[in-house]
């Protein structure tokens, strides 16, 4: 080995003791008297940084997280190591107003007070410490991101029920957003939901934030007896005030008194009812005073419990998708981003939610078998068949199911679109509770007021008629039918709705998610409801005693 190739060596090793001593000096001078002043610079000793410091300092666990590594690394090395986020030893204007629209997350209901952002003592401080308030501000705009988009919860970590898997934006395109930018507000405004119903309830946010002036004092309705359509009573004046329903006027003087409950304020006292789950009835009685009294939740939490499930939504819904509202009690048909079908739908009861998701419709069942579930074979029927269902035991399990035919649970047609809950839209033969304002009874299932006429809409994809579809129903036979395109299906759960005209369509929060989401943004979680339990006891047989026989008494 010649001498000069020892040279090259040794200043390989003191050019490496030089970056390792860069964590603590500014800059490493040169050991020899007539060598450069500078053996490595600021910038050089940060550059070796940050690529370490990725490796060390990101430890998250999760698929995200190893997403978030790998793409950094990624960017970086695309950039030959040098720092994004500073320029000659300073921060960038593009990262102080990155930083700026952190903090004004809170505009967009986000919490963005835990989001770490890099001190002046980091910033001012050694290669190593520089290069941690680099990273530090990659990261904070990656996580303002990944809550803009997906949202700030878990959403199976806020209700068993609630099943939607949101889609986080990509790390490297996030910082390529920023890094090609030349409005760093509309770059941040980016990242959230591309929705109208998300910026709609964004402006409903705005304005009760900038309302001015006290807030007006609720009217309360003292209690008392029913109050009917079309009756005279002192409390419709209290009513009109609450409801902010005046008496029609010709020529500036009203046509009749007050206190009498006309057509106008039955429509509000009705619209009143639906909003908050009571029989939408029109007459006033004790339960729908107590409604009036409490008013409406709190607007602004309930805003921003909506706006964090338009989150979780995917990016896309479909220009051709089905869109259940559970709380609203309607199925639309949505066909080249026109809503061309609307129709009513009994969503789960209470103790048995209809789970919030997205998936794909494949089938469309004619005639169908109803397949009985474990939870109702055990704790309704005992795990005995009923007359007239199919029983079967396959290794040591019970199944039962139900042929078709105009008694069959699901009645004539059933929509599959295969899912983990078993949840599916279907036909119903029990047609009363339709006409109810709330409509939560099925066993988690969605049952459809007119499925005929939802399969006709739906089978246009496969050119299949009304009147196909009647000759279907007519043969009894179970028959299935593969739609020739799948179709999106989203089951929501939006207690708000801000409709064209602005005016904001309230629904009763019937599962309590509002109450969850909200609690959980505060940082107070309620914690996951217990599981269903499925009884596996055999139902007990009664055998009827005979009746006493008093010869017998007598005479044995």
């Amino acid at each position: 080995m010649g001498k000069a190739s020892t040279v090259t060596r040794v200043t390989k090793v003191l050019t490496l003791i030089g970056l390792c001593y860069a964590t603590q000096i500014s800059t490493v001078t040169a050991a020899e008297p007539d060598g450069p002043d500078v053996l490595i610079s600021l910038e050089d000793a940060l550059e070796h940084h940050i690529i370490s410091r990725i490796k060390t300092s990101l430890r998250g666990k999760s698929e995200y997280d190893k997403k978030i590594r790998q793409d950094l690394t990624e960017f970086y090395q695309q950039r030959d190591r040098k720092p994004f986020w500073f320029k000659d030893d300073k921060l960038t204007d593009l990262a102080k107003a990155s930083i700026r629209e952190i903090k004004n997350g809170t505009e967009y209901g986000l919490k963005v007070s835990d989001i770490e952002y890099p001190k002046s003592e980091l910033i001012n401080g050694t290669a190593a410490e520089r290069a941690e308030a680099e990273l530090m501000i990659s990261r904070a705009v990656i996580e303002y991101a990944r809550r803009a988009k997906g949202g700030q919860l878990v959403p199976q970590k806020v209700s068993r029920s609630l099943d939607n898997n949101p889609e986080y934006l990509d790390p490297m395109q996030v910082l390529k957003a920023i890094s090609s930018t030349s409005d760093v507000e509309k770059a941040f405004k980016g990242f959230h939901p591309k929705h109208k119903q998300f910026w709609a309830l964004k402006e409903q946010l705005d304005l009760i934030r900038n309302a001015t002036g006290a807030t007006k004092e609720l009217v309360k309705i003292p209690s008392g007896g029913s109050i009917h359509p079309f009756d005279r009573d002192e409390q419709v004046v209290l009513l009109r005030e609450r409801l902010n329903v005046s008496v029609p006027t010709k020529n500036g003087a009203p046509i009749y008194p007050e206190e009498i409950y006309d057509s106008a304020l039955v429509t509000a006292v009705k619209n009143f009812q639906a909003a908050n789950g009571i029989r939408s009835t029109g007459i006033v009685n004790n339960t729908t005073r107590s409604k009036l009294n409490k008013g409406k939740p709190n607007p602004e939490k309930q805003i921003l419990a909506n706006m964090e499930r338009w989150r979780w939504m995917p990016t896309e819904f479909g220009k051709t998708h089905v869109r259940v509202n559970i709380p609203e009690y309607k199925v639309r048909v949505t066909m080249n981003n026109k809503i061309v079908h609307t129709e009513r739908v009994v969503t789960g009861k209470r103790t048995q939610k209809t789970p919030t998701f997205s998936d794909k419709m494949e089938t469309v069942v004619f005639n169908p078998y109803w397949n009985v579930p474990q939870s109702i074979i055990w704790n309704e029927m005992g795990g005995v068949a009923p007359r007239g269902y199919e029983h079967r035991v396959v290794n040591g399990r019970t199944y039962i199911r139900q042929p078709p035919g105009p008694r069959n649970a699901l009645g004539r047609v059933k929509f599959l679109f295969p899912n983990k809950h078993s949840v599916y839209l279907h036909d119903t033969p029990s047609k009363s509770l339709f006409n109810r304002s709330t409509r939560a009874f099925s066993h988690g299932c969605i049952r459809v007021r007119d499925p005929l006429k939802l399969a006709e809409v739906l089978l246009t994809v496969n050119k299949i008629d009304r009147k196909s579809i009647n000759s279907r129903v007519a043969s009894g036979r179970n028959q299935y039918v593969a739609l020739d395109y799948k179709i999106p299906v989203h089951i929501t759960y939006f207690t708000m709705w801000v409709n064209e005209d602005g005016k904001t369509s309230y629904f009763n929060d019937i599962y309590g998610h509002d109450k969850r989401v909200i609690a959980a943004l505060e940082g107070r979680p309620m914690g996951l409801e217990p599981r269903q339990r499925i009884r596996k006891k055999p139902k007990p047989v009664y055998v009827k005693k005979p009746e006493p026989n008093f010869m017998n008494f007598f005479f044995n």
